[in-house]
């Protein structure tokens, strides 16, 4: 007995002490709001260097801003802008009313040829080559690639089956999808096979904008003014409310996570 007791203790202690020296998980804290033009209803984010294009769907227009909210640059007559995406010095914009995704650069804009015709695009992503596209009303993802084009999804509420998604990223071929209006976000191989679904134990309301980071994404729940963070496990990690009114899209960047405040003429920033 006493040289079992022996052991035991010591293996206890090395225990105590290596739970003892882990770090704690770093939590997303507020920062400060950027404010934007008064009449201004963000929709969408995307990063350009030191600045940061937004969407204005109600007024149909794109705003470039700096760091305090300054307007540098606008784009206007664009028939409600959805999820923007800026790749390699070009700004790629889903024209929801007009089936179009426009290409944007040096003060040009030109259509984005896609073999498969969305109907009302709301997210646009582009990885080098491939390019993803949030098809709303056909509930599905397009999927271009220089080789091929198809699609993934179809109208339902089971698992592998989309409501209106919003929006689309990808990250080490999978694809994330914000199933909006099922209230949850699908993962899929890139061969469009389902293989996880996450949020839906969570009570979000409208998964409308998503954001993928080193270690975990961002999703927003847009009818209860939250952001969910979560690992690529689905763990459920943190949640945002602080500053955050009806968001409709969310930001990685640098430690720094921007929020879209649609229904305030706001962008929330939060750091680690």
């Amino acid at each position: 007995m006493n040289f079992r007791l022996s052991h035991i203790i010591p293996v206890a202690f090395l225990l105590f002490l290596t739970s003892s020296c882990e770090k704690p998980e770093k939590q997303w804290r507020f920062e400060r709001k950027i404010m934007l033009p008064e009449e201004s209803r963000p929709l969408a984010l995307a990063k350009d260097g030191e600045t940061l294009w937004f969407s204005d769907p109600d007024y149909f227009r794109l705003y470039k801003i700096d760091g305090d909210g300054k307007v540098l640059d606008s784009i206007t007559g664009i028939q409600r802008p959805m999820n923007i995406h800026f790749d390699n010095g070009t700004l790629f914009i889903p024209e929801f009313l007009t089936d179009t995704i426009w290409q944007y650069r040096d003060d040009k804009r030109w259509p984005l040829k896609i073999s498969k015709r969305p109907q009302a695009p709301a997210g646009v992503s582009i990885y080098g080559d491939t390019v993803l596209i949030a098809d709303f009303y056909n509930h599905r993802i397009i999927v271009e690639t220089p080789n091929k084009s198809f699609t993934i999804g179809r109208q339902g509420h089971k698992d592998g089956e989309l409501y209106y998604p919003i929006d689309v990223k990808m990250k080490d071929k999978r694809i994330y999808v914000a199933d909006a209006y099922n209230n949850r976000v699908q993962v899929f191989g890139f061969d469009g096979t389902h293989q996880k679904t996450i949020g839906q134990n969570e009570k979000i309301n409208v998964a409308s904008g998503i954001s993928l980071g080193e270690d975990r994404f961002a999703i927003t729940d847009q009818e209860n003014s939250r952001i969910l963070i979560f690992d690529y496990q689905g763990k459920l990690l943190q949640i945002l409310k602080e500053s955050i009114f009806y968001p409709t899209d969310v930001h990685f960047e640098k430690g720094r996570l921007f929020i879209a405040n649609f229904k305030e003429n706001s962008i929330s920033l939060y750091g680690r």
